[in-house]
């Protein structure tokens, strides 16, 4: 709920960076039923946002649910708190997406540009089989450490270059705040950019 970009709360404005990409059927925010998420849900609600509500720990279970809600075949999942994902990396991986794929990870890039995206299918059936309270809060976790057992595909996003590497974008503490703000005010106009344009400006502020 912290303000980024003239006013806009950071949900909102990743929500904003979402819908910049040409191959997402829906982009909605999928958050717990606790009241502590109520002004979160508000928010949604008063902004036009989709949103689905769902259990607080169990959030495999609350994906799966979601994407059955607003009927989703393939699932691309962005953090809440990543304001400057890597759209273009999105929509590739939409396009390269096979039939048979189960799951497709990304690697290289910054941390904050990163997505994966999931088939239905395929998370019903982790659901299934994960047991451990950590693979069920952390959604991908099983799939992702039993790789061999999904179809799975790897989106190079590319290096990082050497004087950027220790930099992460995700927004978990005040002063990733600060730098996300910082980021914005120093070139970034709206929210159709690309990450090569978030990278120069980091060259040129830090």
């Amino acid at each position: 709920m912290l303000a980024l970009l003239n006013g806009i709360p950071l949900i909102q404005f990743v929500f904003n960076r979402c819908k910049v990409s040409k191959h997402a059927g829906i982009v909605a925010v999928i958050t717990s039923d606790q009241s502590s998420d109520d002004p979160l849900y508000e928010c949604c609600r008063n902004n036009n946002i989709p949103v689905f509500r769902g259990g607080l720990d169990n959030v495999l279970d609350r994906y799966v649910k979601a994407a059955k809600f607003f009927g989703c075949d393939v699932v691309c999942r962005v953090c809440g708190d990543s304001p400057f994902v890597d759209i273009c990396c999105i929509d590739q991986m939409f396009k390269c997406l096979k039939k048979n794929d189960e799951y497709f990870s990304v690697s290289g890039g910054l941390n904050g540009f990163i997505s994966e995206i999931v088939t239905y299918q395929t998370l019903a059936k982790v659901n299934c089989l994960a047991s451990s309270s950590e693979d069920r809060e952390h959604v991908t976790k099983y799939i992702r450490d039993n790789l061999n057992q999904f179809r799975h595909r790897m989106f190079d996003i590319g290096s990082v270059p050497e004087a950027l590497q220790r930099i992460t974008l995700t927004v978990d503490y005040e002063k990733d705040m600060d730098l996300a703000n910082l980021i914005v005010k120093n070139g970034l106009s709206g929210f159709d950019f690309q990450s090569q344009d978030v990278i120069k400006i980091l060259h040129r502020i830090l």
